[in-house]
C-alpha cells in the first residue's frame, strides 16, 4: 500500500520529492517510490542471475531539471537529435520546428514522466569499454553494448509491473528502449493529468521561454502525448 497522493499537482509536475525515497545502483543514489524501488529490486536481482547487472541512469528528475535541458536545447547550449538519433543543426529552423524537433525526444517541463518517481532509464555498466560513456538511444538498445539489456527487458520486465511507455516510433515522440516505467503507480499518475490544469501550468507556471508554442503544438495530441497507460490498465 502506498499514502502517496497520485492527484497531487506538485508531484505530477515535479515541485514535489517527499514521496520518493533513495536506492543505491551502480555508483549512485536515486530517487523513487518506495514501490517503485522495490519492484526495480526485485527485478534487478532475477537479472542478476541472468548474467545481467541491471543498472539505473535516471530516475527522478524535478522540474528545474527537466527545464534546465529543455531550455539549452533550445539556447543551442545542449545537443538536438533529428529522428535518426543525430544531430542537427538548428541555427535555420523556426521557433515552432525547434521545439516540435526538442520535443520528440526530451519531455516538456512540469509534464514528463521522469518527475514522479515511477519511470527510470536503466543499462549496464559491464558492456562499456573503460572510459565509454553510456550512449542512450535505441541504435545503442537493439544492436549495440547494451542490446542485452533492451533484450533481456523485452522478454521480463512486465512481470515485475514495468513496460516501456515509449514503446514505438511515432510523429510525436521517439520510442525509447531505456526508459522503463512502474506501471501500477504511473497509470495512477497518468489518470490524474488533467489537460485544463496542464496548460494552466504552462502558461502561469512553468517559466518556459517560448510556452505557447509548446501549448499550440500539445493542444491537439495531448492524449496521444501524455495519456500513455501500461499493457495491463489497457485490457
Amino acid at each position: 500500500m502506498s499514502d502517496i497522493d497520485y492527484s497531487d499537482s506538485r508531484i505530477l509536475h515535479g515541485l514535489k520529492e517527499e514521496h520518493l525515497t533513495e536506492l543505491t545502483s551502480g555508483n549512485g543514489r536515486f530517487r523513487l517510490t518506495p514501490l517503485t524501488a522495490e519492484a526495480f529490486t526485485r527485478m534487478r536481482n532475477d537479472a542478476l542471475k541472468d548474467g545481467i547487472n541491471l543498472c539505473i541512469a535516471s530516475s527522478f528528475r524535478n522540474f528545474e531539471r527537466q527545464k534546465l535541458i529543455f531550455e539549452e536545447k533550445i539556447a543551442g547550449i545542449r545537443k538536438v537529435l533529428d529522428r535518426n538519433e543525430c544531430p542537427v543543426d538548428i541555427s535555420a529552423m523556426s521557433r515552432n520546428e525547434l521545439i516540435r524537433t526538442i520535443m520528440f525526444f526530451s519531455a516538456v517541463p512540469g509534464l514528463s514522466r521522469h518527475h514522479w518517481g515511477t519511470d527510470l532509464d536503466v543499462y549496464t555498466p559491464d558492456t562499456l569499454a573503460r572510459g565509454e560513456e553510456l550512449d542512450l538511444t535505441n541504435r545503442c538498445y537493439s544492436c549495440g553494448c547494451q542490446q542485452c539489456v533492451g533484450d533481456w527487458l523485452g522478454e521480463n520486465m512486465h512481470r515485475y509491473g514495468f513496460f516501456r511507455p515509449y514503446s514505438h516510433d511515432n510523429d510525436l515522440f521517439s520510442y525509447e528502449l531505456w526508459h522503463i516505467s512502474y506501471g501500477p503507480e504511473s497509470d495512477l499518475f497518468t489518470g490524474n493529468l488533467d489537460y485544463y490544469e496542464c496548460i494552466s501550468f504552462l502558461r502561469e507556471e512553468a517559466g518556459l521561454s517560448a510556452p505557447e508554442t509548446v501549448i499550440d503544438i500539445i493542444a491537439d495530441d495531448f492524449n496521444e502525448r501524455f495519456k500513455l497507460l501500461s499493457p495491463e490498465c489497457q485490457a
